[in-house]
């Protein structure tokens, strides 16, 4: 770190060969007394805990639990309850119906929302279509209706 931290003093122009040449005679002298007087050196390399293969699937997982509670976060959109029927097949092949408003509806057709699984993937929530795509960025399963072209 000293020596990419003496290359951008170099670079800027604050510090000189004379000086970096130095610094280092400097850092290797320290070295040398620690290590003539039997002290160790300050920077002992630390050994990097091993992290297995199931701890790294672990690590994934929530990470992609997290992204989802971020994109989920405030995302179903109220009011949108209204008398038209909107009929979509769920993950499990089931023909669902959803009461949407007119403008919900229209919207919907139009690709501004989209009808995503609930973090829980026990139900389904209307969204717009930044909180889609960013929910389909992490599991595309969980994206229902999701129109591809705006009009």
């Amino acid at each position: 770190m000293g020596n990419n931290l003496l290359d951008a003093l170099k670079s800027a122009g604050l510090a000189d060969a004379k000086k970096a040449r130095k610094a280092e005679q400097e850092k290797k002298q320290q070295l040398h007394r620690e290590l003539k007087s039997g002290a160790k050196p300050v920077a002992d390399p630390v050994p990097e805990p091993q992290i297995t293969k199931s701890q790294a699937i672990q690590n994934v997982e929530m990470q992609v639990r997290e992204r989802l509670a971020a994109a989920y976060r405030g995302a179903a959109l109220n009011d949108v309850s209204g008398r038209k029927k909107f009929y979509f097949q769920t993950i499990d092949q089931f023909i669902d119906c959803m009461m949407l408003s007119d403008v919900a509806a229209a919207l919907l057709e139009r690709g501004k929302y989209a009808i995503v699984a609930n973090e829980n993937l026990d139900d389904y929530i209307l969204v717009r279509r930044a909180t889609a795509l960013a929910i389909e960025a992490i599991d595309k399963k969980r994206i229902i209706v999701f129109r591809r072209q705006e009009s």
